[in-house]
């Protein structure tokens, strides 16, 4: 069963990180809408992987998405980092970024071979951590590379050991980087692809050496994030990071006594927060957390499952389309206050979660969803929770990464 999936989700890495753009009064400056283009990829039926520019948000919002006639077949999944979108695949030809040329359109930067990458992150200086992984575990040696979009090199390289005493290794789910270290979250997995999960485990490394520092653990949560999704850590404006747990069945796990929730990592610390737990299975929307993605501030859109339905779903069904249980909440993390998303059919987990999959900008986030009739954009309202409907995705079924993209 693993092995299927692996090929199916091969085809399928997503972007790490999101972009939030805003056109306030706070002092950034005015964008000139001749310098800017927006961007997305998108996923057809047979898993084949497009780019398609587009000019404004209102074409997410009207009539049908389809890549008939237009777009840019290119295999990978794209990544926003430093004003590129970053196709990143593990095959021959290599990984290449897009940007936006002096003319506005679309060009590409020269291949870079990045291997089999299962986990990455956007640093604070503008550069992209990727973790390459044996997943057939020939090795428990894992290699972490700094790509750097300015000069289209691997800037930095270091393996790592990821292996347990007790044979087992741990396999990396997100990147987070802030200030002078990386976060790596991680499950615990043996040979054959059984999961352990019984506490949050994350590897510390500094940066850019990528030295190992040390492990942590918290024992009031589980394993952070998932395979191969990326958005079990969340940085905020406030440059605190964030963890998120499921213990779920959806997720691929055997629960645990313990609760879904998130622990926090303030800013400059390299542990995690002991006076901080948000505990989302005893919340009011008791559910069973399975991936978050920034919206602005201290806010994060989630998508999770009812804890008292999740056992009966199958075991890794976030990566079938047919699961059409899945709800939407915004949290405020400072406050733990929870808004419920409103006018969004339950929905299917669209076989990953990628913090591009989501793109925020004046107050509304943009994602596509599938439920059990349709594959479709919605616009979610940032401080209400209200859903609307936009554009139907025909041919396809996903748009795994959207973002807005500057002339150089």
């Amino acid at each position: 069963m693993i092995s299927r999936f692996k090929n199916l989700l091969a085809l399928l890495v997503l972007p790490a990180m999101f972009f939030s753009c805003s056109d306030d009064d706070s002092g950034t400056p005015t964008e000139n809408p001749a310098d800017v283009s927006y961007v997305l990829s998108y996923q057809t039926t047979d898993y084949k992987p497009y780019i398609w520019q587009f000019e404004s948000l209102e074409q997410l919002m009207t009539g049908t998405i389809s890549m008939i006639g237009q777009g840019i077949e290119q295999p990978g999944g794209c990544i926003p980092v430093a004003n590129t979108f970053f196709a990143l695949t593990g095959d021959d030809e290599g990984s290449v970024a897009y940007y936006l040329n002096q003319d506005g359109m679309l060009a590409k930067t020269n291949h870079l071979f990045t291997g089999d990458t299962y986990a990455y992150g956007t640093t604070d200086d503008d550069k992209l951590i990727l973790i390459n992984s044996p997943w057939d575990a020939s090795s428990t040696q894992n290699e972490l590379m700094i790509y750097d979009p300015a000069t289209v090199t691997i800037s930095a390289r270091k393996v790592d050991d990821f292996a347990l005493p007790n044979g087992h290794f741990l396999w990396p789910t997100s990147v987070n980087v802030s200030g002078n270290r990386v976060f790596v979250s991680t499950f615990e997995r043996d040979a054959d692809w059984n999961l352990y999960q019984e506490n949050a485990v994350i590897k510390v490394y500094e940066y850019p050496s990528l030295a190992y520092v040390k492990t942590i653990t918290d024992t009031r949560t589980t394993a952070i994030g998932q395979y191969y999704t990326n958005t079990g850590m969340v940085q905020t404006e406030s440059g605190d990071i964030y963890t998120f747990s499921s213990n779920s069945v959806t997720a691929g796990y055997t629960p645990s006594a313990s609760h879904s929730g998130i622990l926090k990592i303030k800013k400059g610390q390299s542990e995690f927060d002991s006076s901080y737990f948000f505990d989302i299975e005893s919340s009011s929307i008791n559910g069973k957390v399975l991936s978050a993605y920034p919206i602005g501030g201290e806010k994060v859109l989630i998508n999770y499952m009812p804890a008292a339905i999740d056992a009966e779903q199958g075991n890794w069904s976030f990566l079938n389309y047919g699961t059409f249980k899945f709800k939407c909440a915004i949290l405020d993390l400072s406050t733990k206050s929870i808004t419920e998303v409103t006018g969004l059919p339950d929905h299917s987990g669209d076989n990953y979660y990628g913090f591009g999959s989501a793109y925020t900008e004046n107050g509304k986030i943009y994602k596509s969803f599938v439920t059990n009739t349709e594959a479709r954009v919605y616009q979610i309202d940032a401080t209400t929770g209200a859903a609307l409907p936009g554009a139907t995705i025909t041919g396809g079924t996903d748009l795994p990464a959207i973002t807005k993209l500057t002339k150089k």
